[in-house]
């Protein structure tokens, strides 16, 4: 028998509140996120997950920009300023790594190149799918490799990154939290969601963090509100972006494209390696220590990454900036980078090896 919807909710919130505690007293980096994400990942695949629910979703990308906000002051804005060109100039090589690695799609995947680039650009699940277009099984390929790549680096970088690092002790458990729901948080809270909303109007994917990111920045180095983010609420942020990112692993698209999933895991991989690698060499010319590097330039989600860097005790603004920067760049370019790539490679590589 089949539970219905709100009971299954209950159920499966329980089990990740549950999780993420043990991965807690385990030590595990990121516990409120990869926890529930496993637990969400696991109903899916057995076929009793639940469909995302999107208003949970963006007030928890609202409390995680209003956190996140809160570590900026205005002499790291001003230094990060001078940083800009290369943010963008990153981004743009982000752009140029995914389209080098849908090739693996191409012929690992069987995918045609255009559904391909879009499956592996550092973009959002949702807005890369709609890219896509009507073609047969696009959308669903897309959608695929996106939150391949996105898990795969949630659930394996933070881990890797407390084996490597040697000054690193036992990562924090609610990183940039700890403060009461005052009317100075609540104020943070509804402006930033009012211009998250506008932004998401604009079609820029996690417009909600960024919209609560940029007005706790200013509440921030301008001292209007003295605010803070209550343990309690971080911790339920953590927890629905882990249930999000479980969810989308569905049953049904995991039996249906075996090769893609293989193909998706590898291209991701592999990418992301190329691109953390450029990322590394480029931090010490910029005065950037490279473990902020590496989360700064790794294709991963923003709050994702930024919680990773706060849980280790590593730079935060320097993740947030790279990482903002790219969503605006591949938000804005994506579409024309994919047509632009679709030339380039019909004229260089043979028509037979776009798989199609």
């Amino acid at each position: 028998m089949t539970l219905p919807h709100p009971v299954r909710y209950v159920a499966w919130v329980f089990a990740a509140l549950i999780t993420g505690y043990l991965s807690v007293e385990l030590g595990m980096p990121l516990p409120w996120i990869l926890g529930p994400m496993l637990v969400s990942a696991l109903a899916a695949l057995c076929g009793v997950g639940l469909p995302e629910p999107r208003p949970v979703r963006k007030w928890a990308q609202v409390v995680l920009g209003a956190a996140i906000g809160q570590s900026f002051t205005t002499a790291i804005l001003v230094s990060l300023a001078g940083l800009l060109p290369w943010m963008v100039l990153f981004s743009f090589w982000s752009l140029f790594m995914a389209a080098l690695g849908s090739l693996l799609l191409v012929h690992w995947g069987h995918l045609d190149r255009h559904t391909a680039v879009l499956a592996n650009l550092p973009g959002g699940v949702s807005e890369m799918s709609f890219l896509g277009g009507k073609a047969r099984g696009a959308s669903t390929s897309i959608a695929l490799v996106q939150a391949l790549r996105l898990s795969s680096l949630v659930l394996l970088l933070p881990l890797i990154m407390v084996l490597l690092l040697d000054d690193i002790g036992r990562p924090l458990v609610v990183p940039l939290a700890g403060g009461s729901l005052g009317l100075g948080t609540l104020l943070i809270l509804g402006f930033g969601f009012a211009l998250g909303w506008g932004i998401d109007r604009l079609g820029i994917r996690n417009a909600f963090i960024v919209g609560a990111l940029a007005v706790s920045v200013v509440v921030t180095t301008t001292g209007w509100v003295s605010a803070g983010i209550p343990d309690v609420l971080f911790i339920a942020a953590q927890v629905a972006i882990g249930l999000a990112l479980g969810s989308r692993f569905e049953r049904r698209d995991m039996t249906r494209l075996p090769r893609l999933l293989v193909a998706g895991l590898g291209a991701s991989l592999i990418t992301s390696l190329l691109t953390i690698a450029s990322a590394m060499m480029v931090a010490l010319p910029l005065g950037i220590a490279v473990p902020v590097m590496v989360l700064a330039g790794a294709p991963g989600g923003v709050a994702e990454m930024v919680i990773t860097a706060a849980a280790l005790g590593l730079s935060i603004p320097e993740v947030v900036a790279f990482q903002t920067v790219r969503i605006l760049v591949v938000n804005l370019l994506a579409a024309p980078v994919a047509s632009l790539w679709l030339r380039v490679a019909g004229r260089l590589l043979p028509e037979r090896a776009s798989g199609v």
